[in-house]
Formats: C-alpha cells, sequence, structure tokens
C-alpha cells in the first residue's frame, strides 16, 4: 500500500494553461482557475450520475452494502481511480465508515477535510499501480478510460519504458485496475459514451465537414468527442463496449459477471421523464454547453461556470497543431447544435462492472 500522497512537480505551460506533470495523456487543465471550474463541473456531474443511476455505483444498493458489509476482522476497501474533485470517495467513506476510502489522480487536491477513513494519493494510472495490488473491495474509474491513449511499461531486462497506445493501452490500464481488486471485489468503470443519439436513443455518427454534406443523422457533438480523443472510425465501436471485450478476456475476471447497462442523460429537456427529467437536463446543459452559467439555481454553495468543457480542451488541440479557427468551429457548431436548434439529444452513459475471481 502506497504510504504517503506522491508531491507533484510544478504544472508544465501549455499554450498559456497549467497542465499535470505525470501524463501528457490527460488533456484537460489542472490548473487553478481550471481546477475552480472543474470542481464545480465534476460536481454538478456527480449529481446528474447519481440521480440517473440512482446511486453512487450502476448496480443495486443491496448489491453495494452487502459487498461492502462491515465484518468483524476484516476492512472492506475501496479505490476510486481518477478522482477528480473526490466528492465520490468522500461520500463513500462518509456512507462506509467502516470501510477504507483511497482517492488516486493525477492533480494533487486536498478538500478542507476529508474523513478519517478517505485518504488521497496523487499518481498515474499508465505508469502501473502495483503498489495497490489485491487491496480493494470496490474499484471504481468514472471519466477516466476515455482518456487513456498510452501505458507505459517499464521494461526490467533492459531497464527501460516501452510504451504502447490506442485499444492495447486501455487494454493494459483495465488490467491494471482489475490486479487492485481482492478475490471477489467489483470493478466498475463509467464512461460517456462517445456518440450522442437523438431522442428516440438512436446513435448519431459524428458530422463531417462541406456545405453539401449530408448530416441530418448526424452530430457535431459526436464530431467534436471524436476529435478529442483522435478516433479513425465513424463512431462504430465505443470505448464502453470495448471495456466489455477487455474484462471477457482477463483471466482473473468471472466472465458470467459482466454487466453492462446504458443511461440516457438527456442534454436540455426531460428525455421524457415527468419526474426527474426536467432536473436532470438542465443540469447536464449547464454541466456541458453554458459558458458563465449560474449554477446558483441548482445549489447556493456554486457561483459561476466560466467556461464550458469545450473550450478547456482548446489548449489540448493547439498542441496538436489544429488551427484555432477550426477549434472555434467545431465548437460553435456543437455549440449551435445543442442551444440553437430544436433537436432533443441524449448523452449516454454506459456502465460496465464485473467480479475479480
Amino acid at each position: 500500500m502506497l504510504s504517503n500522497p506522491i508531491t507533484p512537480k510544478p504544472l508544465r505551460d501549455l499554450h498559456g494553461r497549467g497542465m499535470n506533470t505525470l501524463s501528457e495523456v490527460y488533456q484537460l487543465p489542472a490548473d487553478p482557475v481550471e481546477f475552480d471550474t472543474a470542481s464545480q463541473r465534476l460536481n454538478l456531474q456527480h449529481r446528474i450520475w447519481l440521480k440517473l443511476m440512482k446511486g453512487p455505483v450502476p448496480f443495486s444498493d443491496q448489491v453495494l452494502d452487502d459487498l461492502l458489509r462491515q465484518r468483524e476482522g476484516y476492512e472492506p476497501a475501496i479505490l476510486d481511480l481518477g478522482r477528480g474533485s473526490g466528492i465520490w470517495s468522500i461520500e463513500m467513506a462518509e456512507r462506509f465508515p467502516h470501510a477504507k476510502v483511497v482517492g488516486f489522480d493525477l492533480v494533487e487536491t486536498q478538500p478542507p477535510a476529508l474523513p478519517n477513513n478517505c485518504t488521497f494519493f496523487t499518481g498515474d494510472l499508465t505508469r502501473g499501480l502495483q503498489p495497490l495490488y489485491d487491496q480493494f473491495d470496490l474499484v471504481h474509474l468514472r471519466l477516466v478510460m476515455c482518456h487513456v491513449s498510452a501505458f507505459d511499461f517499464f521494461l526490467l531486462e533492459v531497464s527501460e519504458l516501452e510504451q504502447i497506445k490506442g485499444k492495447e493501452a486501455k487494454k493494459a490500464a483495465l488490467k491494471e485496475a482489475v490486479g487492485c481488486l481482492r478475490p471477489g471485489g467489483i470493478i466498475v468503470i463509467l464512461d460517456h459514451d462517445e456518440r450522442f443519439t437523438d431522442e428516440n436513443k438512436q446513435p448519431l455518427r459524428p458530422a463531417k465537414d462541406g456545405v453539401d454534406a449530408d448530416n441530418s443523422q448526424r452530430s457535431w457533438c459526436t464530431r467534436f468527442w471524436k476529435e478529442v480523443f483522435e478516433r479513425t472510425d465513424d463512431g462504430d465501436i465505443t470505448d464502453g463496449e470495448y471495456v466489455r471485450s477487455c474484462f471477457a478476456e482477463d483471466p482473473k475476471i468471472d466472465t458470467d459477471s459482466i454487466r453492462h447497462e446504458i443511461f440516457y442523460m438527456p442534454m436540455g429537456w426531460d428525455g421524457g421523464d415527468p419526474v426527474e427529467g426536467a432536473e436532470i437536463g438542465k443540469m447536464s446543459f449547464i454541466n456541458f454547453w453554458v459558458r458563465g452559467a449560474l449554477l446558483e439555481v441548482l445549489d447556493s454553495k456554486m457561483t459561476r461556470l466560466p467556461k464550458d468543457i469545450h473550450r478547456a480542451l482548446k489548449p489540448a488541440f493547439l498542441a496538436r497543431g489544429v488551427a484555432p479557427e477550426i477549434i472555434d468551429d467545431w465548437v460553435s457548431k456543437a455549440d449551435q447544435e445543442i442551444s440553437g436548434t430544436p433537436k432533443r439529444f441524449f448523452s449516454p452513459i454506459r456502465g460496465t462492472w464485473a467480479r475479480r475471481l
């Protein structure tokens, strides 16, 4: 087990924004401006996901409570890989005060107060998690796998790092996360599906360039995220589907336990749910698209969201050599699609989970 948090190096500059120094894979800034914004965004996002899943995980409270039940001579343990603002870690520590909770992230964050049973550590999943192997009953990754595009292996025989990229990097990262489970433990992967859907929940492929392009069944929102993650296909296979296939191939996973579910987050409308839909739709619209939106209508503790996530990703695009006017065009078209047309969209959230043998 790690004994102390790792002290990160100063942030590196990328086109005027501060980025974490542990990994170049994660594309959002980590400077104070972004973290203040991201904390509000991630906390709001957390509330949306709680409502969609009706709890902190995509499976039932009964299964969760049994997994982490208090037992004599046994301390249940929870690992939150990619903890973000830390809100999920903290709430799980409060719900299960007899359990040990570890929040792990690229960026060092320390809220004013943590529960006594909760600890934050800084590190990079893509460099391996050997110090955390075989120690946790629940391993949780939310919006992590979508960012994994490279993984570093240390080759003992030559004392050098070898990097793998693409889908194989995601598979390697998943294997590391599974390795942190105790036998019988559950791993949970939660990510946005890269494909937005129409109001009938039919996937919308990435929009195409050109004045003559037929984008009636395509989406600029899907296109934006395709560009973020440098996808080369036309949206046929999502990361969520790939996660399931990786679990099925992992010898440590009980293949009969693999489950998945898609939760549909309405963007700015009620999604056909007269009970929770309107509030979820409003929160999701603010979370992703509104620039300078007042969040006080949702939570008196929140102030303003000064930048939406699109604009926070601009430095990463610039670093790749994408022209500023092209980035602005993608952002403008995605914004227009959500707020300037009568189209109704869902942003699907895919949950995949399984037990370790």
